[in-house]
């Protein structure tokens, strides 16, 4: 018999952390354990958000965790309830043992339903598209009506794949063109003095420094980016994930170096044999280098080493991202609204940004891509305008 657990306070949420770390490896999702979530819960959530993780256990063992949090800066009756990190991440999700994924959703809805404050919204995104937890709560929420749902976005996903056996057996599946690219930029690599390394625990301090100097540098002038806005919370929250997981060879924060000079610096995290890419940050002096494209490969290279499944390049506009891909997936953005009191000031606030997600995507399909960006700020505007 399972049994749920609210969870409010981060002490015992910590408890939780190596159960809650293997459930992430089990289901390959990176950015959905312990060392990513309590990083942003510690240095990035919004200040009036409060934790409704639920915890669900069977016989003593964790076999579930939708870690949740709830925005208490919202009006009382249109409060929601989001996964944590999911402002941040490429994939977040709810995570089960196999095969008991509804029953953790069993568990996980009939406690939200009990909490305070009920949930006005259950916002889960971004997740994988074929997730079926949404699904799954949906089906189970407690009560006669089950909650109103729509999905509020979908963004394709690049991947690559790495079961091709070999880094070289991929490279030969690509294009002869492809091919040649990755030999240049090797080749002028290694011309001028061209060197790279991966962090190890005595490198790794100063490691987190030089990616936070060049990601930060990267980005002046160019907009907005979630890691450089952290300033100096952005170093202390790397270290605390290469605390828990550089030990495992699942933080890889790789460098390039010309003559003993870092030039970029590369982050990804692991998990069950999915990769997924942070960030990266380099030296724009040595533009001609292609430091993205070249960081990419030897991370592609290192995967197939460490025996991994998959590289996800995120949900952001990268062109060179589909270069790299052989496949490709979708992230998903689903939103459950439950039958109550609060439903109709969540709809009368939901209802303008569904118009215009729908709107934004019949764009995509008649517009160019420039004029597309520029509806997309306007939206963030206006969204930002109705909280």
């Amino acid at each position: 018999m399972s049994e749920a657990e609210l969870i409010c306070d981060l002490p015992r949420l910590g408890e939780l952390s190596a159960e809650w770390d293997a459930l992430a490896v089990m289901n390959a999702a990176p950015e959905s354990g312990p060392a990513w979530m309590i990083g942003w819960w510690r240095h990035v959530a919004p200040h009036e958000a409060q934790l409704r993780v639920v915890a669900v256990h069977d016989r003593g063992q964790l076999i579930g965790i939708a870690p949740l949090y709830v925005d208490l800066g919202q009006p009382r009756l249109c409060r929601r309830h989001r996964l944590l990190a999911s402002d941040f991440s490429g994939y977040v999700t709810p995570l089960a043992l196999p095969d008991r994924a509804w029953e953790v959703a069993d568990a996980v809805a009939h406690a939200l339903r009990a909490s305070e404050p009920r949930p006005a919204a259950l916002e889960l995104g971004p997740l994988p598209a074929t997730s079926s937890w949404a699904m799954a709560l949906r089906e189970r929420w407690p009560g006669a009506l089950r909650p109103l749902a729509y999905r509020a976005d979908l963004l394709e996903v690049p991947t690559i794949s790495l079961h091709q056996g070999s880094f070289e057996e991929w490279l030969q599946s690509r294009s002869s063109r492809f091919r040649a690219n990755c030999h240049r930029y090797r080749r002028r690599f290694e011309q001028e003095g061209g060197t790279e390394r991966i962090s190890t625990p005595a490198t790794v301090s100063a490691d987190i420094q030089t990616f936070t100097r060049l990601h930060i540098a990267r980005w002046q002038g160019l907009g907005s980016s979630r890691l450089a806005a952290l300033g100096e919370r952005l170093p202390v929250l790397i270290g605390e994930l290469a605390a828990a997981l550089l030990g495992e060879g699942r933080f890889r924060l790789l460098i390039f170096e010309i003559d003993g000079e870092p030039i970029s610096a590369d982050l990804c995290l692991t998990a069950g044999g999915e990769i997924i890419g942070v960030n990266i940050g380099w030296d724009e002096r040595f533009k001609h280098l292609s430091a993205p494209r070249l960081s990419m490969l030897s991370m592609i290279e290192r995967g197939f080493r460490h025996g991994d499944r998959r590289f996800s390049l995120g949900w952001g506009r990268v062109d060179y991202k589909h270069a790299f891909a052989n496949g490709s997936d979708a992230a998903s953005w689903d939103v459950l609204l439950p039958v109550g009191s609060q439903l109709p000031p969540v709809l009368a606030r939901a209802a303008p940004a569904v118009a215009s997600r729908r709107a934004l995507q019949s764009a995509k399909r008649l517009l160019p891509a420039n004029e597309v960006d520029r509806l997309r700020v306007l939206r963030k505007r206006i969204s930002r305008a109705r909280q």
